[in-house]
């Protein structure tokens, strides 16, 4: 949205009175002089929420720095001399909101699985193969994070905050044999867990942003983003999934205020993110280059692997042939190797 199409427009407290200024569909409000967070309702109504909670930020911008740097030297994959040749550039803090919906999502489905079974006998013995229905249920108790503005790419790596999504980000580069390995899933965030009655001296120093979804809205989100994990839990239970039915219980919706570190930094001529944790200093979401060496060991594995399939089908298939394929796959393990060793930089 342009500049010219977004108005700043102003609002009295409900609870200390003075100005509070936001933007044109902006709709979760925090006083800047009293801490209040309120919501609008209506035009120039607005709506004091009671209960609404911080995380104090507890890390400061050279902790958050040690923090990253930390998170380069651990972990799988990650490039050997990733904390000792990375340049951290900007490192930004803020404090979002967040909408956490306290709920129950059960999923009841049915589908079939793919069998097979030998009937007849003798000559006319085969194997023919059939469908077996199948069906059954599940259910989790989650702390579903919505963040409460529009844009819901706004701040990179947010997603991470919901279990089920990319955390750890494996950058391969042009390297076609990383199969995805070095990337972690997040687990649940519990935002809630060191919850603190709101309050800006908590956060002072960080830039408090407004909210722009409403607690309906927010409670709405989580329903469909909780129906559409389970959908996609349920194509692992069987072949083919006929039917899938899932209700979510919603027993609570809380207003969190979340500090979080927005960083960039560069190794070798590339730009990487990383989102950060101002209350615990975790790293909630990160791009990670994979080590040179790394992908020369993944490739002699996986060349390894084709090796020995050309050796073993060559030896009992008295196909001797094949040994070529066995010399070739383990030349090119070698090769990569001599190349990696020689010329590559990064």
């Amino acid at each position: 949205m342009s500049a010219a199409s977004v108005h700043q427009k102003e609002i009295d407290c409900s609870n200390c009175g003075a100005p509070v200024k936001y933007l044109e569909g902006e709709a979760v409000l925090t006083c800047a002089y009293c801490g209040t967070t309120s919501m609008l309702a209506g035009f120039d109504k607005i709506v004091r929420i009671e209960a609404h909670y911080v995380l104090p930020a507890r890390q400061q911008e050279d902790q958050i720095r040690a923090q990253v740097k930390k998170w380069m030297s651990q972990g799988w994959l990650k490039a050997a001399d990733l904390a000792e040749k990375s340049l951290i550039g900007r490192c930004e803090g803020m404090v979002l909101p967040f909408w956490v919906v306290r709920a129950q999502a059960r999923t009841f489905w049915s589908g079939k699985n793919r069998r097979s079974r030998t009937v007849g006998s003798g000559d006319n013995k085969r194997t023919e193969t059939f469908w077996e229905p199948v069906s059954g249920e599940f259910s989790e108790e989650t702390e579903w994070t919505v963040f409460a503005r529009e844009d819901q790419d706004e701040v990179w790596g947010l997603a991470a905050l919901n279990p089920g999504t990319k955390a750890v980000h494996a950058d391969w580069g042009k390297f076609v044999f990383g199969f995805g390995l070095g990337s972690q899933k997040s687990g649940p965030s519990q935002l809630l867990e060191n919850k603190e009655s709101f309050d800006l001296e908590k956060v002072r120093g960080l830039n408090v942003v407004n909210g722009q979804i409403s607690q309906e809205r927010a409670e709405l989100q989580a329903r469909d983003d909780l129906c559409v994990r389970h959908r996609e839990q349920a194509k692992n239970k069987a072949n083919q999934i006929t039917d899938c039915d899932t209700t979510v219980e919603v027993r609570g919706v809380d207003l969190i205020y979340v500090p979080l570190w927005d960083v960039d930094y560069r190794y070798h001529g590339k730009t990487y993110r990383v989102l950060v944790n101002g209350h615990s200093g975790q790293v909630v979401s990160g791009q990670a280059p994979v080590g040179k060496w790394d992908k020369v060991v993944i490739l002699s594995v996986f060349m390894g692997i084709l090796a020995a399939i050309f050796g073993v089908v060559a030896h009992f298939a008295d196909l001797p042939q094949l040994w070529i394929g066995s010399g070739v796959t383990a030349g090119i393990a070698l090769l990569y190797a001599l190349w990696t060793a020689w010329f590559r930089k990064s």
